[in-house]
């Protein structure tokens, strides 16, 4: 389970720091100093039974806010998860071939990108049997979409599945796609390990993933995640009541195969 996080934090750059963050309603944000922002969603739970193990500030590294990917503080785990994209997603950081020589796919941006999730499952989904771990598209675009769906949720919704249904629905499926909130709460790993043993395809989908190439040594087979082009504009909009297709204009996705 942690071998996820233990790969996502070997290959953050020690040096970079943190300009601003923020834990809005929905979502976490880091900026870092190299100008990138990353973007992680806000688990809110009725009780806080784990503490914040440290105390964030401006100016600390990526990874000093990084590193408590692992926490069970769901709070301190998205800004951890935020500080990670923040680092991996940088528009820089994405140019040219990936390491194995491929390049990466460069999706429309600005109010095309909203529709980046129907392209993927155009790609993707359409045959066979998906399982859909906390997407953050709601249950009628889903079924808009191509393909077979079925959908894990903590909070559920008409139709989908809670959490812990993944040990009999993943068996069942060709592919799993995890988002960026499976990365928070933890499940991530479990469901990773189920896809792999019954040899489902395993794909991170989201604004909210981290675009790492080496998660494919994992057997990811491939990550469709969001950068940010407008980092000022995201930063003012995530301290409000921030909503998915306004954020969305401010970047495009990239995909990583």
């Amino acid at each position: 389970m942690w071998e996820l996080y233990e790969i996502l934090l070997s290959g953050i750059d020690d040096l970079e720091k943190v300009e601003d963050f923020l834990i809005g309603p929905r979502w976490s944000a880091v900026l870092s100093s190299s100008g990138s922002v990353g973007l992680a969603p806000v688990i809110l739970e009725k009780y806080d039974r784990f503490d914040f193990s440290y105390q964030p500030e401006k100016g600390m590294t990526l990874i000093e806010f990084a590193s408590h990917a692992g926490s069970w503080n769901f709070m301190e785990a998205s800004l951890a998860m935020a500080a990670v994209n923040a680092f991996y997603n940088s528009p820089g950081r994405l140019a040219g071939p990936d390491e194995s020589g491929k390049e990466k796919r460069i999706l429309p941006g600005g109010r095309r990108a909203r529709h980046s999730f129907r392209t993927f499952c155009e790609e993707i989904t359409a045959e066979g049997k998906t399982v859909l771990a906390e997407p953050v598209y709601d249950n009628d675009e889903i079924a808009e979409v191509p393909g077979r769906m079925d959908v894990l949720r903590r909070d559920t919704e008409f139709r989908d599945y809670y959490l812990s249904a993944y040990r009999e629905l993943i068996p069942e499926a060709d592919r799993l796609v995890l988002s960026g909130k499976t990365l928070v709460d933890k499940t991530a790993g479990p469901m990773l390990e189920r896809a792999l043993e019954s040899g489902a395809q395993v794909y991170l989908f989201g604004p909210d993933v981290p675009l790492c190439p080496a998660l494919k040594g994992l057997g990811v087979a491939g990550i469709w995640g969001f950068t940010v082009d407008k980092a000022d504009q995201l930063m003012q909009m995530a301290r409000a009541n921030m909503q998915r297709d306004l954020f969305l204009r401010q970047g495009h996705f990239v995909v990583m195969e």
